[in-house]
């Protein structure tokens, strides 16, 4: 078992004792919770210590971790000139954002793209073809990137 896991049952055990005391602490005010709330045997030695499936979600919730957010596909714009890089058969991905109205061309693919006026728009094509590709706005012939796809 590693650290990490051993953390999080540590975290839900204490949310559980959490949740005990507070139940405890207003059931002993009420008798008829005490007896609704501890009905359902666990299989404890203390019966007072029992979970009630209210109890029980937190540990269903907390043991998941959440899976890493990916980065956003690089951002190519007028006036810089990125190099992106891609291995065959994988998703070319990124993001185009202009001033004006134009129109990205990518050499090679011959993929074309309308950009509204500052809009940003993502672009994605399979990357099945290898090689060096320039990426330009289409109406002002500027170039705003350097496609390689190399193989795999």
């Amino acid at each position: 078992m590693g650290r990490r896991q051993r953390f999080t049952f540590l975290a839900i055990a204490v949310v559980i004792a959490i949740f005990a005391v507070v139940l405890l602490a207003d059931s002993s005010e009420d008798p008829e919770d005490t007896a609704s709330s501890t009905a359902t045997p666990t299989g404890t030695a203390d019966p007072e210590a029992t979970a009630s499936p209210q109890e029980a979600e937190p540990r269903e919730t907390a043991t998941p971790t959440p899976e890493p957010t990916p980065p956003p596909p690089p951002l190519l714009e007028s006036g810089k000139v990125r190099e992106l890089e891609f291995k065959q058969d994988e998703r070319i991905r990124f993001r185009v954002r202009s001033d004006v109205d134009e129109e990205i061309h990518v050499h090679g693919y011959d993929e074309y793209r309308d950009i509204p006026a500052g809009r940003t728009v993502l672009v994605s094509f399979p990357a099945d073809l290898t090689g060096i590709y320039e990426i330009e706005l289409h109406g002002s012939g500027e170039e705003i990137a350097s496609l390689k796809v190399e193989p795999e």
